[in-house]
């Protein structure tokens, strides 16, 4: 039985463990290789509630359960972080596709899908120290939230886009007939006068 001081303590674990398990559940939809690191985190947490365990009197009693803690705060971390990267590279797929269209006919708020993408990528790049990242990991589900539902916006206007594209096509390839045909006619209007 854990000393009462622990109980606490050990209940705060349960909880930020279970909430890492469901943010890994909800992860895994977007891609399962994506959780390894945030599962491996909480091996580490195991291990640290193994170490504890064998001895919850030790000297390191304390310091194995506040370990436990972050390293479930940490998977928290990098679930959320593994699926804003996979959301970025899905947007960075979206821009490739239609570099050369002008999506705001399309997209009115693409400027402010821009901005907010890039907080969700600035959240990623700034948290960099491997020990300090569980700290952020409650951020991690609003800019999830706000990316992925941008990126669903951008894919729900592909439809709209390609059909933009094939008529800004038409409207150029008419456009360079009506000029090909009035650079002949001046052509042959030229030609005529001068060899008449």
């Amino acid at each position: 039985m854990p000393p009462a001081d622990h109980r606490q303590t050990l209940q705060e674990i349960r909880d930020l463990f279970a909430e890492a398990e469901q943010v890994i559940k909800e992860v895994e939809d977007f891609g399962g290789e994506l959780v390894v690191p945030a599962a491996n985190q909480l091996r580490y947490t195991g291990n640290h509630l193994i170490r504890y365990l064998a001895d919850p009197d030790c000297a390191a009693a304390e310091e194995e359960l506040s370990d436990a803690i972050k390293h479930c705060k940490r998977a928290t971390y990098d679930a959320y972080e593994a699926a804003i990267l996979y959301q970025l590279m899905e947007f960075q797929k979206f821009k490739d596709d239609y570099r050369n269209t002008i999506v705001t006919d399309v997209i009115p708020s693409y400027s402010d899908i821009l901005a907010q993408v890039a907080e969700a990528r600035d959240f990623a790049r700034k948290n960099n120290q491997s020990k300090t990242r569980g700290e952020s990991y409650q951020a991690g589900r609003e800019h999830l939230e706000v990316i992925t539902r941008n990126v669903s916006k951008l894919n729900a206007a592909r439809e709209e886009l390609n059909k933009k594209i094939k008529k800004d096509r038409l409207h150029f390839f008419v456009g360079a007939i009506g000029a090909l045909s009035g650079l002949v006619l001046l052509i042959i209007g030229l030609a005529s006068y001068l060899f008449s």
